[in-house]
């Protein structure tokens, strides 16, 4: 397999490029992370190479209709006016050609005599270009992109070479947006099981492998500020702002990773078992860590999960819950889950205003939608599901 990278010949417009700068924008092209990266890049390789008027990236496409593009303009003129997200004038060609990978305006032209009139109306939106040629990226038989460059009529045709380059440049362009694409929709699965397990009612946080927070739900935030600072100045400050591992957990962390790769290093599989650890302080207090099972991968490393045990919340209640209630406190925020902790030990609206630093009116409205959302009808059932 050939790792080196690939070599463009310039067309011979501006001179030739140097080959460390096109080589330099192609490993770019090949390892960027962010489309900004992506299209910055696209965008330089494309004025080293093809004279053009502007180019689009159109995105999402849906029905040969793309939902977002990113433009850049060459050549502006007075009326400052911008391109366009729009297929419109070539979707009846991309149907007719499933996987076309490279096409023109005349070629589009040629088949569809109408598109000579939708090409009219475009440029009666945004002017100045004569000819485009466009790169189809399809997902199956659908074109999930396409990259628009757009030249005016003096700037012509393409020419052979000015073809092979953008020919030679379309699957390095298509293995990019397929990289974007899955480290996206990685990105957007771990975004959405952090916010859920940041809704769960329990006390659990994960740290990265350098012991650093990665994400805790509310109520590890409220532990891990009573382990710190105890729960009456717990209870006076942001918790989530003022988060910092305990001291003793990140030794726990440490003493864990050391067993890890001793076990490592003498040829065995390492026993992920956890750590119990106990507040110095407070009684009955204890955080459990464990090491997480690393998913394969070159340089991947484990992190830490870090769960706490107490009898008490950060406001007095009791920390102890059934399966189900918990399962049914997911269905409340934060702040509904600790006023229908307090009212359920039996404390009065003003007792539950008075801990919390709340109105009276406040909790009233929120025990209310706790009943709601909960489909209860009163304190008795409250204290009965939570008891």
């Amino acid at each position: 397999m050939n790792n080196s990278p690939t070599r463009f010949r310039n067309p011979g417009h501006r001179g030739p490029p140097a080959f460390s700068e096109t080589s330099r924008a192609l490993r770019e092209l090949q390892f960027a992370v962010t489309l900004e990266t992506f299209w910055r890049t696209t965008v330089r390789l494309l004025e080293s190479h093809i004279p053009h008027h502007s180019c689009s990236l159109m995105l999402g496409i849906v029905d040969y209709q793309p939902s977002e593009g990113h433009h850049h303009v060459t050549m502006q003129d007075d009326r400052g006016n911008q391109p366009v997200t729009s297929l419109s004038i070539s979707s009846n060609f991309l149907a007719a050609h499933p996987r076309v990978k490279l096409y023109t305006y005349g070629e589009v032209i040629r088949e569809d005599p109408l598109a000579r009139l939708r090409g009219h109306e475009r440029k009666c939106q945004f002017g100045g270009w004569g000819e485009f040629i466009h790169l189809a990226f399809w997902h199956g038989s659908q074109p999930g992109a396409v990259l628009s460059v757009r030249r005016t009529s003096e700037q012509g045709d393409l020419n052979a070479e000015e073809r092979d380059f953008l020919s030679r440049l379309h699957p390095i362009i298509d293995a990019g947006l397929r990289r974007l694409r899955f480290l996206e929709n990685e990105r957007c699965r771990c975004a959405a099981m952090e916010r859920f397990i940041a809704t769960l009612p329990m006390p659990v946080m994960f740290l990265d492998s350098a012991g650093a927070l990665d994400f805790a739900t509310q109520d590890a935030y409220d532990m891990c500020a009573t382990w710190n600072y105890g729960p009456k100045e717990a209870r006076q400050i942001n918790t989530r702002r003022s988060a910092k591992i305990p001291p003793e957990i990140v030794a726990a962390c440490t003493r864990l990773e050391t067993k890890r790769l001793h076990a490592l290093a003498m040829g065995a599989h390492p026993a992920l078992e956890g750590e119990r650890v106990e507040h110095p302080r407070i009684p009955r207090f204890v955080a459990r860590v464990a090491i997480s099972e690393p998913m394969s991968g070159f340089g991947v490393q484990p992190g830490y999960w870090v769960t706490f045990s107490a009898e008490r919340n950060l406001d007095g209640a009791s920390a102890e819950l059934t399966g189900e209630a918990g399962a049914l406190l997911h269905l409340l925020t934060p702040s509904e889950r600790r006023v229908a902790l307090l009212v359920a030990e039996g404390c009065r609206n003003l007792d539950v205003a008075r801990r919390l630093g709340k109105s009276l009116r406040t909790v009233e409205f929120q025990l209310n939608a706790v009943y709601r959302k909960l489909t209860l009808n009163g304190r008795t059932e409250l204290t009965h599901l939570l008891s």
